[in-house]
């Protein structure tokens, strides 16, 4: 009976220390938003997409569902970012100045494309495995501190 009990505190334990990632960092979503902004890229042709899809598995030692998981973000990303892209053109069709209006109605959806993006970067950093959780935040890191090191 003790050793069961001590079993399911290690078990409970465990599923705790696992619980959800943490949100990404300012620095991890710059490459984040790289790597979804490629996988989701209305202008690379669909072969170019599936070989860079095909380097984060190899870059990032992703299993099957993992790949997958950033492939459907693409996905995901993908018609937005054409809804964006048609939106943005229909306001800045035939105008040589624009307006306050135009302006907020761009800003809208810049902030909408960039909230999409932050919540698919924390989607898929919540379905891979913790490991694999920690090589796609590092490149956020690394290009941060190189940019913050001063020049010599």
């Amino acid at each position: 009976m003790r050793h069961t009990c001590f079993a399911i505190l290690l078990l409970s334990g465990g599923a705790f220390a696992q619980g959800p990632q943490a949100l990404a960092t300012a620095d991890e979503l710059k490459y984040l938003r790289f790597l979804l902004l490629n996988v989701a890229s209305l202008d690379h042709h669909p072969t170019a997409v599936q070989s860079f899809e095909g380097q984060l598995v190899k870059q990032f030692g992703l299993n099957i569902q993992e790949s997958a998981a950033i492939h459907a973000a693409g996905q995901t990303l993908k018609p937005l970012l054409a809804q964006h892209r048609q939106s943005s053109s229909a306001i800045l069709a035939g105008k040589t100045r624009l307006t306050p209006t135009d302006l907020a109605a761009l800003a809208r959806l810049d902030t909408q494309r960039e909230q999409t993006i932050t919540n698919l970067a924390n989607q898929v950093l919540s379905s891979v495995r913790g490991e694999t959780a920690g090589r796609l935040r590092a490149p956020g890191h690394v290009v941060a501190s190189a940019v913050a090191r001063p020049q010599q």
